[in-house]
């Protein structure tokens, strides 16, 4: 039931990513469009163990006493690979959208000029700078 669902959603995402796409620029349109089918793909098979679980569960391991290894270590792989789908949103970001990547490399810049302007004002740099070349 749930692997249905993730199907209807990522057909729901592409068919908004499409209007979306029409209305934006070229670049935008692929950048779009690979955000979109990256992110509904890897949903897609972060589901799947869970889709099987719940699928296989009620056929498996009817003793409900002692929960057997496919109730605990399937059922750990399923969650991890809901894990990884949640992961994997920063690195398709990172491949697929140019302002995106901007907005780390700005960010990035500020907090490193910051900690470096902090450490420099009360001294640590310095120190830091003796005890590296001794």
């Amino acid at each position: 039931s749930s692997g249905i669902n993730a199907e209807s959603q990522s057909v729901m995402i592409l068919a908004v990513a499409r209007r979306v796409a029409k209305e934006g620029r070229q670049g935008l349109k692929w950048q779009g469009a690979m955000t979109v089918v990256l992110t509904a793909t890897v949903y897609s098979i972060s589901i799947l163990p869970t889709s099987i679980y719940h699928i296989a569960e009620p056929f498996v391991e009817k003793e409900a006493s002692e929960p057997g290894p496919f109730k605990i270590t399937y059922y750990r792989v399923a969650a991890s690979f809901l894990t990884i789908n949640v992961i994997s949103n920063f690195y398709i970001y990172c491949l697929t959208v140019n302002s995106f990547r901007d907005f780390l490399r700005i960010r990035t810049q500020r907090i490193t000029s910051w900690f470096l302007n902090t450490f420099k004002i009360q001294g640590y740099a310095e120190g830091f700078r003796r005890s590296s070349v001794n």
